[in-house]
């Protein structure tokens, strides 16, 4: 079984992760495309996802395969609205910019995240799904004292 530590360093290697420090002392893991969705590659996440299964497993069957080829396609479906709700904003007019609501790229992307969550369940690619899950560290005091405010 692959443990988190060897996927991150694994993607830190191939440039797949960028670290940032966060106020809880622990590393900020976010995947290169979702800074940058001109990055995503649906081969390479399709490979990687692929090489974890197999190694989590020891095998991937036909099943998965599908269900793997269906994340791809939500995940670019998340990407494309994401990219047009970054270039024409969350409130776009209709009717010859008579009338103005929010944009229809928010629901698709929202359905689209809620899809690939329940994948990832399945697949039992999510943090949450893994055996042995623990949640990641909590803050520092300070840092929650500080967090309550005034």
């Amino acid at each position: 079984m692959m443990c988190t530590q060897t996927i991150i360093e694994a993607n830190n290697e191939a440039g797949g992760i960028d670290e940032n420090p966060s106020p809880c002392n622990s590393p900020r893991l976010v995947a290169k495309w979702l800074a940058n969705p001109d990055d995503w590659s649906e081969d390479d996440f399709l490979s990687n996802a692929n090489s974890y299964l197999l190694k989590k497993n020891g095998s991937v069957d036909i099943a998965e395969m599908h269900l793997l080829g269906i994340l791809v396609t939500q995940i670019s479906i998340y990407i494309k609205c994401f990219k047009i709700l970054k270039s024409d904003g969350l409130i776009v007019g209709f009717n010859n910019g008579v009338t103005l609501g929010p944009n229809p790229h928010i629901s698709i992307a929202d359905k689209a995240l809620n899809r690939i969550l329940q994948l990832m369940k399945e697949l039992e690619i999510s943090p949450r799904s893994r055996d042995g899950y623990k949640p990641a560290e909590e803050c520092s005091l300070e840092f929650k004292e500080w967090l309550k405010g005034p």
